[in-house]
């Protein structure tokens, strides 16, 4: 007779040999996939990559349309067909390329992806952006008795203009939302105003009619 135990521990052993092995595979195909994954980023990127020709194109667009690219120019030009995150991710990498470059000449392992670029290039700024307000508390004088004021640097319309696409592009907002935001504040804002404006007529006008009815 055969024993119960016995048997059970040899399915078991054979089950975990069997998982280990499905496990090894996975993790082969994994590590290809990965290398492949990397090959290619390295080629897009190229100056004659998909994504520089695919992100030069955006730019060109988005300055024909002044900031948001239409629909139909997008598919006149043939790449409505290419994922919405991708054409953003392109657009972003041409107009930060020299900082996106010089990032990944520094990385040791490489990026696979622009979204995994964007991504580790925006922790980077956001650990030195501490580091720097960290030495800034440090170094910083004691307040005098009398502090002194100063100004800060007023941007101009064109510097926030293009502080609005950089963000837009990195957050996956599109600029046609905003728009369509600042006009609805700015529809609402004249409403305000002729309301105010006839509510205000409507007073003189009642002020005069009760004037007129005491002379009389």
């Amino acid at each position: 007779m055969t024993n119960t135990n016995t048997a059970n521990t040899d399915t078991n052993t054979a089950v975990l040999a069997t998982l280990e092995l499905q496990g090894a595979d996975i993790a082969r195909q994994w590590k290809a996939i990965t290398k492949g994954d990397k090959a290619r980023f390295t080629q897009h990127t190229q100056a004659d990559g998909f994504d520089m020709q695919l992100g030069k194109l955006m730019v060109a667009l988005s300055v024909e349309c002044e900031g948001r690219i239409k629909s139909s120019r997008l598919a006149d030009c043939g790449i409505n067909v290419v994922d919405k995150r991708r054409r953003s991710e392109a657009m972003w990498f041409v107009n930060n390329e020299v900082e996106a470059r010089e990032f990944i000449a520094k990385s040791k392992k490489g990026f696979t992806s622009l979204s995994a670029l964007q991504k580790a290039m925006a922790v980077a700024n956001k650990k030195a952006s501490s580091k720097d307000d960290t030495a800034s508390t440090k170094d910083k004088p004691k307040a005098d008795a009398s502090p002194k004021t100063s100004e800060a640097k007023l941007l101009t319309k064109d510097e926030v203009f293009k502080q609005i696409l950089e963000m837009c592009n990195q957050n996956d907002v599109e600029t046609y939302d905003i728009a369509q935001m600042l006009v609805d504040m700015h529809t609402d804002a004249e409403h305000a105003v002729r309301e105010a404006k006839r509510h205000s007529q409507q007073r003189v006008t009642s002020s005069n009619g009760v004037t007129l009815a005491k002379a009389i």
